[in-house]
């Protein structure tokens, strides 16, 4: 205590002579102490905090896209075996990319003919791993290319395309399908054009419906209302699957314009 005092962090024993006819000197001596307390707390979670940054943890909990980055990275270190085969075979990343639009194309021909709903769904999620495996194999190869990106995000929004029209056609739900579709192309535009003005990472784009999880929840939505006999207010899942992505989708249009509107304004030379 006596060190803590010299030190400046309790108040002194000289007190003025009003506060100590009063008892207001052990009040002011517990307020003193109380806030050295809480600073000492708040340095102690600080140095907490920054040890658990370093530990990789930290800023993950703190910053989403950091998290979205871990999890990314976490499904890239599990494919990289398989992405080394793939590499020692010869087979090209841009030939894996181009086979996600083609072999799409066969699924959603095969759905128009035969109407088999959750075959095509778990067709089109293992189509999907391509999407993933050719960056893999790029990485895993040091053939990772500004034109392999380009044309990654291109047979995306073909896939995409493909899978919702093929989805419309077979369910007749096609003013729902066109606005989730509208809603996610516009998700891939709104950060492509903003990337056009200033420089944006693509780390910074932390976003509420990106294409990953679009593409689960349509899926799992079209599975479901085969699987699952239920109604609800005379929908079947299906259709509430489209009408909650097309209010989410756009959603996060306008999550990524507001967030563009701010980088374009802060980096923009005035």
């Amino acid at each position: 205590m006596e060190d803590l005092q010299r030190e400046g962090h309790i108040g002194r024993k000289e007190e003025p002579l009003f506060l100590g006819l009063f008892g207001l000197n052990r009040h002011r001596e517990f307020l003193d102490y109380s806030t050295f307390y809480a600073k000492s707390q708040r340095t102690r979670a600080a140095v907490k905090l920054d040890f658990i940054g370093e530990l990789g943890y930290g800023r993950a909990a703190r910053d989403p896209a950091m998290l979205r980055s871990r999890y990314q990275q976490a499904i890239h270190r599990g494919l990289e075996p398989l992405a080394g085969a793939i590499a020692r075979c010869g087979v090209s990343p841009n030939a894996l990319t181009l086979a996600g639009p083609l072999l799409t194309s066969i699924a959603c021909a095969w759905f128009l003919r035969t109407e088999a709903v959750v075959p095509f769904c778990l067709a089109i999620a293992a189509i999907g791993l391509l999407d993933v495996v050719d960056g893999a194999v790029a990485r895993v190869s040091g053939r990772v290319t500004r034109f392999g990106a380009y044309l990654d995000a291109l047979c995306d929004r073909y896939v995409e395309v493909l899978v919702v029209c093929a989805a419309a056609a077979v369910t007749g739900y096609w003013a729902l399908s066109l606005l989730v579709l509208a809603g996610s192309l516009l998700v891939s535009y709104t950060k492509a054009r903003a990337a056009m003005e200033v420089p944006i990472s693509n780390a910074e784009w932390p976003d509420l419906m990106e294409r990953m999880e679009r593409s689960a929840v349509f899926l799992a939505g079209l599975a479901a209302s085969a699987l699952l006999p239920w109604w609800p207010f005379g929908r079947d899942l299906f259709w509430w699957t489209l009408a909650v992505l097309a209010v989410l989708t756009h959603l996060t249009v306008l999550q990524r314009v507001l967030r563009a509107r701010r980088y374009i304004l802060d980096r923009s030379p005035h």
